[in-house]
């Protein structure tokens, strides 16, 4: 084999990318927050098939513990959970400075404008409403993770 067809082969057999990753760092990990069994697994398979780290929590007090336990790099969650709604959650975890950077999205099926309003004053920076198109959620994950600067400590 030439030289040029061993280089093109080696560069062939080189994996895209995954969006929010790189190819010399651990894949994104993405928190998500939902109550609904359902759901969540729904999410966390969706996010895993897209090659993304996946940690779940079942309320807001479990959610706001592991996001500070494990730093994760995007949260996703609910706002109508139990032991503390999605809006407190967002509030606690973007007052801790280590967790202040993190993309808060929100998935809903309880969206009124002043909720939104009250979302938005949390600090979260993606709304969906549920039913939500999975094919916007991914790419508005990738796209907070690949602008996303700081992190907290790994």
């Amino acid at each position: 084999m030439s030289p040029a067809k061993a280089t093109a082969a080696a560069r062939a057999a080189i994996p895209t990318p995954i969006p929010g990753t790189s190819t010399t760092v651990r894949p994104a990990t993405i928190l998500v927050i939902e109550d609904y069994t359902d759901t969540r697994e729904l999410l966390a398979a969706l996010f895993q098939r897209h090659g993304y780290n996946v940690i779940e929590a079942e309320d807001g007090v479990e959610g706001l513990l592991k996001a500070g336990w494990l730093y994760p790099d995007l949260i996703i969650m609910d706002l109508s959970l139990p032991e503390m709604d999605g809006v407190e959650a967002a509030r606690r975890i973007h007052a801790q400075a280590k967790l202040s950077q993190i993309p808060i999205f929100v998935v809903s099926a309880y969206l009124t404008d002043a909720v939104k309003a009250d979302v938005r004053a949390a600090g979260c920076v993606e709304i969906f409403s549920k039913p939500f198109n999975a094919g916007d959620l991914v790419n508005k994950v990738a796209e907070a993770l690949a602008t996303a600067t700081t992190f907290g400590p790994r």
